[in-house]
């Protein structure tokens, strides 16, 4: 009997997939990744409440690692990490199932200040979202 494998993805087609979303993103936004193969593709997720903001992005994230965590049947083998775009800062941050979190600098000049005090957060936040995948 055959067993899946994991996908073998790159850190590139990691980043390729995040800026994809991100050239068509504004306010910050949640990004599940899911991969076949060496191919990721990103799709941008809706989060409950109100419009997500950069502040309130750590805090987020970390309800939403417990939402995965109650239901973890809901997130198949092809999800492959998950992302937070912050259009105006022009950095995005993905953590995947290596147990890698990625900074990806995206194309442009930034349009509001760099807050790098809450990048280590929302890593945080990311990973406790993948690891409650598993």
């Amino acid at each position: 009997m055959p067993h899946a494998t994991a996908p073998q993805f790159t850190t590139e087609s990691l980043a390729a997939a995040v800026k994809s979303v991100a050239a068509n993103c504004d306010t910050p936004t949640v990004v599940t990744l899911t991969a076949a193969g060496a191919t990721v593709t990103g799709r941008a997720e809706a989060v409950p409440g109100a419009p997500l903001t950069a502040d309130a992005a750590a805090a987020t994230l970390a309800g939403m690692a417990r939402l995965i965590g109650r239901h973890p049947g809901m997130f198949g083998a092809d999800v492959a990490g998950y992302a937070l775009i912050l259009p105006g800062e022009r950095v995005a941050f993905a953590a995947d199932r290596t147990g890698t979190t990625h900074h990806i600098q995206l194309p442009g000049a930034p349009t509001e200040p760099l807050r790098s005090d809450r990048w280590g957060a929302i890593c945080d936040g990311l990973t406790a979202m993948i690891n409650a995948a598993r």
